[in-house]
């Protein structure tokens, strides 16, 4: 693969993905055309022939899909059935009636708004490949406990000013168990975890150190099941 020096065309951002389409000969093809050489950014130059391509800097690996279908479509429904991960309606506002011609290959980029001047392009080596738009990406509409919450969880409670520290503790002759600790104005909170911790922080912050004698409702709601 070619070289390219970096430019200035930095396109991420974490509210859209990007879209292409394309007629690639194969998925190991395209994985090989989105392939991003570590030494190569380091380097600083781009690091991938499709970045080259599209003059785009970096992508993120974790976010990006890639798919390659086994027989050519312009029906929106059939070229994206493997890789609908965002609403292909806004898609089809665009695109109302079909897509311009044939294509067998997907490309997704999520947290990137792509706003660059090269809008397709043909690769001698990976083949044919067109950016149709950049739309808002979808947002969960439920949020469960994670340990990615986790780092949120310590910055907000250092943002507050808090002292963050992880300790060890045995139970029972169980096996050690990690204890997280805020510290500030001589109060010491401690939690299993981070989200935990900023829980209890919170509750604290919210109802004052006498919180477990505030008179307050308790509020449950039932969701019947059969």
């Amino acid at each position: 693969m070619k070289k390219a020096r970096q430019v200035e065309h930095d396109y991420r951002n974490n509210l859209y993905l990007s879209v292409f389409v394309g007629v690639c000969p194969s998925e190991t093809l395209l994985n090989q055309y989105l392939d991003q050489y570590l030494t190569l950014l380091e380097l600083d130059c781009i690091g991938s022939a499709f970045g080259i391509d599209f003059h785009i800097n970096y992508y993120d690996d974790e976010y990006y899909t890639a798919v390659v279908n086994s027989h050519m479509s312009d029906d929106i429904d059939e070229v994206f059935a493997d890789a609908a991960v965002f609403d292909l309606n806004r898609l089809k506002q665009d695109y109302p009636c079909h897509l311009d011609r044939p294509y067998n290959a997907v490309i997704i980029i999520g947290r990137m708004k792509y706003e660059g001047e090269i809008k397709e392009i043909q690769n001698d080596e990976f083949g044919y490949f067109k950016f149709l738009g950049a739309y808002p990406e979808p947002l969960p509409d439920q949020i469960r406990d994670t340990s990615k919450m986790y780092k949120y969880a310590t910055h907000k409670l250092t943002d507050w000013g808090y002292r963050i520290s992880v300790t060890t503790e045995n139970e029972d002759g169980l096996q050690d168990r990690f204890i997280w600790i805020a510290e500030k104005d001589e109060k010491t909170f401690s939690a299993r975890d981070p989200l935990r911790l900023l829980g209890i922080v919170t509750i604290v912050r919210e109802y004052g150190d006498a919180w477990d004698r505030a008179d307050i409702p308790s509020a449950l709601s039932v969701k019947p099941t059969e």
